[in-house]
Order: structure tokens, then sequence, then C-alpha cells
């Protein structure tokens, strides 16, 4: 008989505050996001309101990790799998995903609570993730004398996020009502023609 292997304590940390997401996304299948309350996650979860706090400050910060694995998924599998192609293929693929990640991986509900003006999450520094290949892809289309501007790829990758973020947004105050990857894809070509070289 095999004996199972031992997490190490990082693993056995990481397996706990994965736990204590995934109840409280689950929660949010069942209830409102303000009838929710940390001792209601903490006990589903089977932890401690201490272990809760061992991992996250506040309810919305459980909720907030959403970037974590955000950010992991398009350092992992969506600049893994970048198509070979032009710098507009590139960025069309990337907010395909993109879309596809506020509209398929998270729930609609979900992202409604992550859009808010309080999200410190929008304007985070990361060294992995989205907007770190955004950058990646726009510096090579610009190395690559493909996009015409005087604008850093830092001031477009802003732009561009702004401006979809602002379709997300719409997406989730009608509830979802239409494609948010059609509908992403739509203004992400109007908005590459102002970089596009003629």
């Amino acid at each position: 008989m095999s004996e199972e292997k031992k997490l190490t304590r990082k693993e056995q940390a990481e397996a706990t505050k994965r736990l204590v997401f995934e109840t409280a996304l689950r929660l949010l299948d069942e209830k409102p996001f303000e009838d929710i309350k940390i001792r209601t996650i903490a006990e589903e979860a089977g932890v401690s309101i201490g272990t809760f706090y061992n991992y996250f400050d506040t309810k919305w910060d459980v909720y907030y990790e959403t970037y974590k694995i955000a950010d992991d998924y398009f350092e992992n599998d969506i600049r893994n799998n970048l198509p070979d192609g032009t710098c507009e293929e590139q960025i069309y693929y990337f907010f395909n995903h993109y879309a596809g990640y506020s509209s398929d991986h998270t729930s609609l509900k979900l992202t409604q609570i992550l859009y808010n003006s309080a999200n410190h999450c929008f304007n985070r520094e990361s060294d992995i993730g989205m907007r770190p290949l955004l950058l990646d892809i726009l510096k090579r289309g610009i190395e690559n004398g493909e996009v015409w501007t005087d604008e850093s790829a830092e001031e477009i990758a802003d732009f561009l996020m702004v401006c979809v973020r602002g379709q997300v947004y719409d997406w989730c105050t009608r509830d979802g009502a239409y494609n948010l990857r059609d509908a992403v894809l739509k203004q992400v070509k109007k908005l590459w023609n102002l970089y596009r070289k003629p």
C-alpha cells in the first residue's frame, strides 16, 4: 500500500486558501453578496474565523482573489498559447480571452461584484499576468513598426484596458444581456484603428 504524499506547510496553506475562496464562490451562487458573512464562509469551509483572517482581511478580499487566479491564467495559459502573427492578431486574441474570462470563467454575479469603484485590483502592480502580457504584445508591435503612434506601450495598454473595462461594466449593468466576447472584439477592432499603421 503506497503512502499518500504529505503536503508541505506551504501546500497546505495554499489548499486551505483555495478552499475558502471556492466556498465563497459557491455561496455567491446560493445567496446575495450582502447576505454572505465571513462567519458563514468560514463555517461552510470548515475552518475557524482566525484561519479565514490568516488569508484574507475582508470578505471583499476573498472575491478579489479572482485577480491572482486570472493573472496565473494569463501568464500560463494565454501567454503560452499566444498565436504567432501580427500585433493586431495577438491583441484580438488577448482581449477575446479577457472577455471570456469575465463572462465564462467567472460568473456574471461575481463580475458584477468585482466591477466597483473601490476595487483596488484594477490598478494593481504585477510582474505576471494580464498587464505584463499586453505590454509585451504592444512593445513587440511598436518595435516591429506595426503600431502607428507616439504613445508608449504603457499608455496604449492603459487606454485599451479602460475602454474594454467600460464594455464589461456595460455588460454587467445589462445583466449579461449580450455576448461579451463579440462586443469586446467589435470595440477593440474600432480602437485598434487608432494605432494600426496605415
